[in-house]
């Protein structure tokens, strides 16, 4: 996964299934058949190779946010390697809970962010991904946290 410099918004194509969100207005958005055959309602890049995407999943089940964050939590620590770096509480433009993730990871010789923002409401679950190579994602930080601030669900 590979993120980069960001610093102006717009709206990224518009919308998805039942959300909308603004992206860096540096990044581009990536064609269907890298965005919908990896899974994601929506995807985009800067240049410099940081990615944000938004993966729509449906809650059959009605988990609850606590139940997929622990799930993720667990699967990116234990199966994929990832060092949780720090966690904390958000919300959703339109004002539902959710729960971020910011996780680290070395590969091939070097360091990557990647952060997984998740919503969750009795049918569907939202996970915002961003990410990238750590020497590229922090100069965008600022600007990928405004763009997750947008996240609204409709």
């Amino acid at each position: 996964m590979r993120f980069g410099l960001a610093i102006a918004f717009v709206t990224l194509v518009g919308c998805g299934p039942g959300f909308r969100v603004d992206a860096p207005h540096d990044f581009v958005s990536l064609d269907d058949s890298v965005t919908h055959g990896r899974g994601y309602a929506l995807r985009a890049t800067s240049a410099d190779g940081v990615v944000m995407g938004v993966r729509t999943l449906d809650n059959d089940r009605h988990g609850s946010t606590d139940f997929w964050v622990e799930a993720i939590r667990n699967r990116l620590r234990r199966d994929q390697g990832y060092a949780l770096v720090s966690e904390s509480d958000v919300r959703a433009a339109t004002g539902e809970a959710g729960h971020q993730l910011r996780f680290g990871h070395d590969d091939g010789g070097h360091p990557y962010t990647y952060w997984v923002t998740v919503f969750v409401t009795h049918d569907r679950i939202y996970v915002v991904e961003a990410g990238g190579r750590r020497d590229r994602f922090e100069p965008a930080t600022g600007a990928v946290e405004t763009s997750i601030g947008t996240f609204a669900i409709e």
